[in-house]
């Protein structure tokens, strides 16, 4: 089985370290995931992708000719956030997300018939839950007024909250087009101790919080195949 992904830094499984540096692990883990089970993963994910630069990428890929049975589209953690500087500059203005919702969704959309016409089967990711308090944290560490932000917000909960709307309704969107889909945000909620999945930036996940992933990313696989 060959399988071609497509996403963001969490497919890249980015890990930070305590000056905030980061390094991606996908590599060990795709190789560890052929030893495992023979499948071959090719990733085209990308740190900071939204959907659109994802599909830029996939349709070039198609054009070129897609060599793989599966797909997997990951996408929502870049869409779904906000320009925060200008946030805190204008923090009773009016911001919109990176990839307002239908746009979000009617990519996503896009990109499974794509795949469908080229003969790969499309599959779905949730997206692991982030940390709303380190996470403003660490936008407050690049420079931005986090009381501004919190204004805006009502309260910080709010980006956590935001975050899963998206990831809701990807898999919703799986449900409705009948494709399968890789539910990791339900282990991670599951966890008491979800807390130290997530990096100290609140998004990123450490080394345990990215084994989750691959293991329920081999469960899938192996149950497809």
């Amino acid at each position: 089985m060959k399988v071609q992904i497509y996403g963001d830094s969490i497919m890249k499984a980015v890990l930070v370290d305590e000056n905030y540096k980061y390094k991606p692990m996908a590599k060990e883990l795709l190789e560890q995931l052929k030893l495992d089970t023979g499948v071959e993963a090719v990733n085209r994910a990308h740190f900071g992708y939204t959907v659109d630069k994802g599909q830029a990428i996939l349709e070039r890929d198609l054009n070129k000719g897609l060599d793989c049975q599966y797909a997997l589209l990951e996408f929502g953690g870049n869409d779904c956030d906000f320009n925060w500087s200008e946030v805190a500059k204008e923090p009773d203005g009016e911001h919109f997300p990176h990839t307002p919702l239908h746009r979000f969704l009617d990519t996503i959309e896009s990109m499974v018939k794509s795949l469908k016409e080229a003969g790969v089967k499309p599959v779905l990711m949730s997206l692991p839950p982030l940390d709303a308090q380190r996470y403003l944290d660490f936008i407050g560490r690049l420079g931005n007024n986090t009381q501004n932000i919190l204004h805006w917000l009502g309260d910080v909960q709010m980006i956590y909250r935001y975050q899963e709307m998206y990831s809701d309704h990807v898999s919703r969107l799986a449900a409705r087009l009948g494709l399968p889909l890789i539910d990791v945000r339900s282990h991670f909620l599951c966890r008491r101790d979800y807390g130290k999945l997530i990096a100290r930036d609140g998004i990123q996940l450490t080394q345990e919080g990215y084994g989750l992933i691959y293991d329920e990313f081999r469960r899938t696989l192996q149950a497809m195949g």
